[in-house]
């Protein structure tokens, strides 16, 4: 009995690395959805209400979808940007969002916000503490909060865009959170993502194409949370660890 008791004992770390390859291979099965919260820059063109948010039209959030989509990952991201939305509308808004029905098995909220909250004169400090305040009521229900720089609006120089997004880094390294600096990514070639313009016929909004750059660096760094947390943690459950 013993003999065979050891024998047992022996195949049990294979046994365990096979189910653990098996559910690491079926990533989808444990997917939670993904919010892109913000303001006409997450809404995009001409998307359409529906249950979960808003869809249809284009904008980073279907672009991110089909990303994903294309990876094999069933992460919904549900659209809940809001045209012409300033932090401090955003601040008080995420309560709703977060008690959505859509949104119990949320994993991630994606934040861009700010760049109308500079066309008011609103202050950096006004800002940042709004963006806090964001992070802080996503984290109380559990979520992992990526918090985006601001992308350029050349027709208004006067924005100090770069001033803002230096606050937005600082922020994110002082709550821990990921940063996806959009503005770094998108600035030198940003003509090429509003020329042809998109439909808002501005300076300030994406066209399509644009659009799916800014999907690709939401991407990037969703996916490198995604897979360096979310099979660790099946795999503490599966040996039974804390």
């Amino acid at each position: 009995m013993k003999l065979k008791a050891t024998g047992l004992r022996a195949g049990l770390p294979a046994l365990w690395l096979n189910v653990i390859m098996i559910l690491l291979a079926c990533e989808t099965v444990f997917a939670e959805n993904i919010i892109a919260f913000g303001d006409s820059l997450t809404q995009g063109c001409n998307p359409i209400p529906v249950t979960c948010g808003m869809r249809g039209g284009y904008g980073y959030p279907n672009e991110l979808q089909l990303l994903l989509e294309a990876d094999g990952l069933n992460l919904p991201v549900y659209n809940y940007g809001r045209r012409g939305e300033t932090t401090d509308d955003g601040a008080n808004r995420i309560d709703e969002v977060l008690d959505d029905v859509c949104n119990r098995e949320a994993g991630y909220i994606l934040i861009l916000e700010g760049t109308n909250d500079l066309g008011f004169l609103s202050s950096f400090e006004t800002i940042r503490f709004n963006l806090e305040v964001m992070i802080d009521k996503a984290r109380a229900r559990g979520l992992v909060p990526f918090l985006a720089t601001i992308t350029p609006d050349p027709r208004y120089e006067w924005k100090d865009i770069q001033g803002m997004n230096e606050n937005i880094r600082m922020l994110a390294a002082e709550k821990e959170v990921v940063l996806v600096d959009l503005y770094a990514r998108m600035e030198p070639d940003w003509r090429d993502y509003v020329y042809p313009y998109g439909c808002y016929g501005d300076k300030l909004h994406p066209n399509e194409y644009g659009f799916q750059v800014m999907a690709a660096e939401w991407y990037e760094y969703v996916m490198e949370h995604y897979r360096r947390n979310l099979p660790k943690s099946w795999m503490y459950l599966l040996l039974g660890q804390s």
